[in-house]
């Protein structure tokens, strides 16, 4: 690893572990609950589940928040203090630090923008209609595995 000028090398490392758990976690989550996904919006009724594949598909929900919400707000932020394209007394916005990731090829901003809105209509607006929760669900589930390829693109990117 480069040597860092703006940053200790411990928390970056700590963060990068913290970043590959949490994919660990999302991908064991989604493989307890691909056998009932997709979900039907039509007939999903979260009261009628069974008890273990809702604690199952609760487990996911948060597990996609939790490494959506990592990537997007310490791992971009670490990638950029690690180019020195940003420093503690000089932070970009959201939206330039996503440019600044898409100009480094390590995201598409559209995809990840969708990322971020599956992530905060569970975060802000987990949805009260049945048939908008499998939706959610359904997006979130479909969109896993790129965050979780995502996590190693961006583990590799700082540790190169």
């Amino acid at each position: 690893m480069l040597e860092l000028v703006t940053m200790d090398t411990q928390i970056l490392q700590n963060n990068i572990e913290r970043m590959e758990k949490l994919a660990v976690r999302l991908n064991e989550s989604v493989k307890r609950i691909d056998a009932i996904m997709p979900l039907d919006p039509e007939i999903f009724d979260p009261d009628q589940v069974d008890s273990d594949e809702l604690l199952f598909l609760d487990a996911f929900r948060i597990r996609f928040s939790d490494l959506q919400d990592v990537i997007g707000h310490t791992i971009f932020y670490m990638v950029a203090l690690y180019d020195l394209d940003e420093s503690p007394a000089q932070r970009l916005s959201t939206r330039e630090r996503i440019h600044l990731m898409e100009r480094k090829s390590l995201i598409d901003a559209s995809e990840w923008n969708e990322l971020r809105e599956i992530r905060n209509g569970f975060a802000h607006e987990y949805p009260d209609a049945s048939s908008e929760k499998a939706e959610a669900l359904n997006a979130a589930w479909r969109y896993s595995s790129k965050l979780i390829v995502l996590s190693k693109k961006l583990k590799a990117y700082l540790c190169g």
